[in-house]
């Protein structure tokens, strides 16, 4: 984003607030407590819950869980996802793909940032469940809400009343038309790939990655159109670590999760049986190879 756009977005977001509420830089004090709407301070983003949810620590020692105003990212499981709640959008495995595809992107772009937090005074500082509310402004300016609904990875979340919404409306709207991430009909990783490929890496698993191996897990898609023969396939990554997927087929438009620790295989899910944790948070590489030895597919981070 060149310097100009980033003025102009930090300035709009600061004179629609002002103009609700007027400006303060009041941080407010103790631990736990509700700041008042219509301030700003910084924080320092610690963890990614999902496309649209963070973990902050303030520099006074506050803690805090923050979902971004005004946006919804699609949750990482599909039974976590509603059809109705993205415009033509039913199939719940394909909500969960973006979904990751969401959390990866912010996860990408926050942890461990130091960011901006505006509390819009038409939407108050929490929301019902006790999170902080706030617009999110990276250190070069970037409205991470706006950016990820450009990116088609979030939906304006309408029941919300905030300084923004026509705004991030409009944004929609060309990521719609642009047919941008979600709106795309194609799941992520799918665009120019082969038949099969793996389309997700969760790699930084919830807490201690030792002690969560199940949250560690890739996601492979058949994106074509008729069954593919998955038998004697395998994965692998950059420390040589293997792994040979179960015999059997993958209809097309059917998802495989194959998690790192151990567990009873049902439809889609599958695990390695590990007892350590392999893929890596600070980049590795993922290949998919067919029986044959041929390289079908990559994923790579960091």
């Amino acid at each position: 984003m060149n310097s100009s756009r980033a003025a102009f977005l930090i300035l709009l977001v600061l004179t629609a607030f002002c103009l609700l509420a007027g400006c303060s830089t009041d941080t407010g004090s103790t631990k736990g407590s509700t700041i008042p709407a219509g301030q700003s301070e910084t924080a320092t983003v610690t963890r990614t819950v999902d496309g649209d949810t963070v973990h902050l620590f303030f520099s006074d020692g506050r803690t805090g869980t923050l979902r971004i105003l005004g946006i919804d990212t699609p949750e990482v499981t599909p039974e976590g996802n509603d059809p109705g709640k993205f415009k033509g959008i039913t199939d719940l495995e394909y909500l969960s793909l973006w979904g990751e595809e969401a959390a990866s992107y912010t996860r990408e772009k926050l942890n461990g940032k130091e960011v901006t937090i505006y509390y819009d005074p038409a939407a108050g500082s929490r929301d019902t469940y006790g999170r902080l509310l706030a617009t999110v402004i990276l250190p070069d300016g970037t409205n991470h809400g706006e950016d990820l609904i450009r990116r088609g990875l979030a939906r304006v979340f309408t029941p919300e009343t905030f300084a923004l919404k026509d705004h991030y409306l409009s944004v929609q709207d060309e990521a719609m038309g642009a047919r941008s991430g979600i709106w795309s009909s194609v799941a992520p990783g799918m665009d120019g790939a082969g038949q099969v490929a793996i389309v997700s890496v969760h790699y930084n698993a919830a807490g201690d990655d030792a002690a969560n191996l199940n949250d560690e897990y890739i996601t492979i898609r058949n994106g074509g159109t008729v069954p593919a023969d998955l038998t004697s396939w395998h994965i692998s990554d950059s420390d040589s670590f293997s792994y040979t997927l179960p015999a059997g087929t993958l209809s097309p438009g059917d998802v495989m999760r194959i998690h790192v620790g151990d567990g009873t295989a049902s439809t889609g899910e599958f695990f390695m049986g590990l007892d350590t944790p392999v893929l890596n948070n600070d980049g590795d590489s993922v290949i998919l190879i067919d029986r044959k030895g041929t390289v079908v597919s990559s994923f790579t981070w960091g």
